[in-house]
């Protein structure tokens, strides 16, 4: 099992062999949130991202795992650079993982084990304030067919739009770096999520890059009915930029996940992200030239 506390040596062993890295924020529990970068600083960036959901911890391994392929195959190009943020919900990991009692807080440990309905958090998705960080993002709010409006293991919107620390400081860290692409993985399914309303060019252009997702991953694209206020439906309204969710691991296992299919998910996302980013820029740069990038904002 990947614990917060490997991450976190994981991205010490990273920064003793150069790599940069840092924290994107903090979490309602004040822990940090930390990103791995690689590739240039050229202003061509990627966000890729991983455990929001608590439940789906192994996928922050896999972000680490991608990381660290690039980082083995320095001599791959990549056309700008990819901050690497494995566990954008460390709280809820933990929760998941050892239970309420790394909770210092009496009235919140309390108040957690009423919401779950007991001590074991092995399917809690949401992080320490009960809220689904997947759907806390300013992107119809609010408005899908799933969304709770009390505080559970999963599905709660929250007080209001970015009402979550982990949400709050994700959302600055992304109009900081100001991303071309971003993928986040969750579990499980492996299914490629692409759609938020996109029209004419766009949406072309999006659909285009998910099918090569596809071609690469062996997954299908998906299209999702109501579900709204993730991560990837605010980076596509947000910024008009290509942004897609991809649901690893078979579905015929149950949560708690496996660890054991972890060879078998890297080796199927292993070097998409840069691929991916290679290709939008490539096609921004094409588009740039020819003045018609327009058509897209």
């Amino acid at each position: 099992m990947f614990r917060y506390q490997d991450l976190l040596k994981e991205v010490e062993m990273f920064s003793r062999h150069g790599v940069e890295t840092g924290v994107v924020g903090e979490t309602e529990l004040k822990q940090y949130i930390p990103y791995i970068f690689v590739g240039n600083k050229n202003g061509n960036y990627m966000i890729v991202q991983g455990a929001m959901h608590a439940r789906e911890h192994l996928t922050a391994l896999v972000t680490v795992c991608l990381a660290k392929y690039l980082v083995k195959n320095s001599d791959l190009p990549i056309d700008g650079g990819i901050y690497f943020v494995p566990m954008t919900n460390p709280d809820g990991v933990r929760l998941c993982q050892e239970g309420v009692g790394f909770v210092a807080d009496k009235e919140r440990k309390s108040n957690l084990l009423k919401i779950n309905g007991g001590s074991d958090f092995s399917l809690w998705k949401a992080n320490a304030d009960g809220v689904d960080l997947n759907v806390n993002f300013d992107a119809h709010w609010g408005e899908g067919v799933q969304n709770s409006y009390y505080r559970s293991a999963g599905n709660y919107v929250g007080k209001a739009p970015f009402s979550a620390a982990e949400t709050r400081v994700l959302k600055e860290f992304t109009e900081r770096i100001k991303p071309v692409v971003t993928v986040s993985y969750h579990l499980k399914g492996e299914e490629i999520y692409w759609e938020f309303g996109q029209k004419a060019h766009r949406r072309f252009r999006d659909k285009r890059y998910a099918e090569a997702i596809s071609r690469y991953t062996g997954y299908p694209l998906v299209t999702l009915k109501g579900s709204v206020g993730g991560y990837k439906d605010w980076c596509i309204e947000r910024f008009k930029i290509p942004a897609y969710t991809i649901e690893v691991g078979n579905d015929r296992f149950e949560h708690p996940f496996p660890y054991s299919q972890l060879s078998v998910i890297v080796q199927q996302n292993e070097d998409l992200p840069r691929r991916l980013l290679n290709s939008v820029v490539r096609d921004r740069k094409r588009l740039e030239k020819t003045g018609l990038d327009a058509l897209y904002n």
